[in-house]
């Protein structure tokens, strides 16, 4: 459908004029570097938008992580494309009960066996995790996943989600990273995804 991602989620590789946008994004921006985790695929809007999930690092006395939406257009017969936007998707937090980035797109034993403890039962739809994307020691263990989701139906249409597991209280939570809006309340922290494409804390949860 005109409009909607085609999902094609790739760790090893991603086409090459988006590694080359990516190189030009860590040689051009100040402050920050971009680690690419994983290529999750296009949209036909005014040319060809292409989304990477990656790790940013801010580089400042005390480094922070955090994790990103970048998107990149391409127009027919232009050689280089066009960052778009770059939307934080996970914040780390240095406090007490904060976040802590910690990216694998080698999945931990541990954070899979919790994945499957909280999911073991799940009916109606398939999610499928390629990285372990941060943790947050609460009650247990928070482990906040990107993956595939799907429903379990004919022509299923792919999603990619941040899901969150805890597999002491046996909870979890879902994001879509491409809806128009999304509010979350993820491991303490507010997040709110706006539909002009920024992404902010808006307070603490209690």
């Amino acid at each position: 459908m005109f409009g909607s991602w085609e999902i094609k989620v790739s760790i090893e590789s991603m086409p090459q004029k988006v590694a080359t946008a990516m190189g030009k994004l860590n040689e051009t921006l100040i402050g920050a570097e971009y680690t690419p985790i994983a290529y999750l695929g296009s949209q036909v809007v005014n040319g060809t938008n292409h989304a990477v999930l990656a790790e940013q690092l801010i580089i400042t006395g005390k480094d922070t992580k955090n994790v990103v939406l970048i998107i990149f257009n391409e127009k027919p017969g232009v050689i280089d494309l066009t960052l778009v936007n770059i939307e934080r998707v996970v914040n780390s937090g240095a406090e007490f009960g904060g976040i802590a980035v910690d990216v694998h797109t080698k999945i931990p034993e541990d954070a899979i066996e919790g994945f499957n403890k909280v999911f073991g039962n799940f009916v109606g739809s398939n999610i499928n995790p390629f990285a372990l994307l941060a943790t947050q020691v609460t009650k247990g263990t928070n482990y906040i996943f990107a993956a595939e989701m799907s429903a379990v139906v004919k022509d299923p249409v792919k999603k990619i989600v941040i899901v969150t597991v805890n597999p002491m209280t046996n909870e979890s939570s879902f994001v879509d990273l491409f809806t128009d809006k999304n509010d979350i309340s993820t491991l303490g922290y507010a997040f709110t995804w706006l539909k002009n494409g920024n992404s902010s804390i808006i307070n603490s949860v209690e």
